[in-house]
């Protein structure tokens, strides 16, 4: 009896920790950004160097100041801002950073009115090796190992990419540039608008306006890619392979365009995108990723005797 009484109150206490564990946090353990300020848009640019794993990039950010204040707090994790300036105001601030609250602070002389304002920043980064923020994905192909970039946001990791409310509720348009190499295809939500060559070893890509949405979804991939597409009652459906893998999309775009129309009817309303997620088909070493939104995800398929789409990576 003892014994047993022994190992309830065991279970008890097991249970009581397993409870305490996986309870939700409380509204004052949750660490969230000050409510004065939010963003209304952001104008990014980006250039990556994949053999490096580091990229620059500069973001332009309309935001409302909705009371007055002297300090302007937004999300930032493993970046460094260079410089940052607000618009009407002649000095620029003072730059501080929370690492763990993964934070960065811009302190003025005196309190920024009400209004609208734009924050500009430049700042650098680092390309991860594991899926979070901005990270690199080996691959094999005839010629040898090649190496595409994507980002994994979710669910707050667009700080690892760009200085920013990375907060679900803060959501904002987002206008996306990218300068790559002149041979690699570049993807984001959007339908490329414009292509400008700075140098002939390099591309700028600029891609449209996003809706309004949350930072987690802005998605930015790059690498030696070929994409095959169908116009779907006026939406561009796409399938994305590595190069030279274009006869495996077949499938995935099949079944791709034949979803487009099954969900406007089930929805009862039509994709309010022009171009819908891209898939990705084919066998390893494939890169394949699908999502919302308009964004051209890949995966990697991890067996190369079952169809691609099946086991994403």
């Amino acid at each position: 009896m003892k014994r047993m009484t022994s190992w309830r109150r065991i279970g008890g206490c097991v249970l009581l920790l397993t409870l305490a564990s996986t309870a939700p946090l409380r509204a004052e353990q949750r660490i969230t950004l000050p409510k004065d300020v939010t963003p209304a848009h952001y104008r990014i640019e980006i250039t990556p160097d994949a053999g490096a794993l580091t990229f620059t990039g500069s973001v332009q950010i309309d935001v409302e100041v909705h009371k007055a204040t002297d300090k302007i707090v937004l999300n930032s994790a493993d970046l460094v801002i260079d410089a940052a300036a607000l618009s009407g105001e002649a000095r620029d601030p003072a730059i501080s950073y929370d690492v763990s609250a993964q934070t960065a602070a811009f302190t003025f002389e005196h309190a920024v009115g009400p209004g609208a304002h734009t924050l500009s920043l430049t700042y650098h980064g680092k390309i991860y090796q594991q899926a979070s923020g901005l990270f690199a994905l080996d691959y094999d192909t005839p010629a040898g190992r090649a190496r595409a970039l994507f980002t994994q946001f979710e669910n707050s990791d667009a700080r690892r990419f760009v200085p920013c409310w990375d907060e679900p509720g803060l959501k904002a348009t987002f206008q996306l540039t990218a300068t790559v190499p002149a041979a690699q295809v570049a993807l984001s939500n959007m339908p490329v608008e414009s292509t400008d060559s700075p140098s002939s070893e390099l591309k700028t890509v600029h891609f449209g306006t996003t809706p309004r949405m949350s930072s987690y979804l802005l998605f930015f991939g790059m690498g030696d890619f070929e994409r095959v597409n169908r116009n779907v009652d006026g939406v561009d459906v796409g399938v994305v392979v590595k190069r030279g893998d274009t006869a495996s999309a077949g499938f995935a775009l099949d079944a791709a365009a034949h979803i487009l129309p099954y969900y406007n009817a089930y929805f009862g309303t039509p994709y309010p995108l022009p171009k819908r997620p891209d898939r990705g088909a084919g066998r390893q070493p494939i890169l394949r990723r699908h999502g919302e939104l308009g964004r051209d995800f890949l995966f990697r398929a991890r067996h190369p005797d079952r169809r691609a789409g099946l086991h994403p990576g």
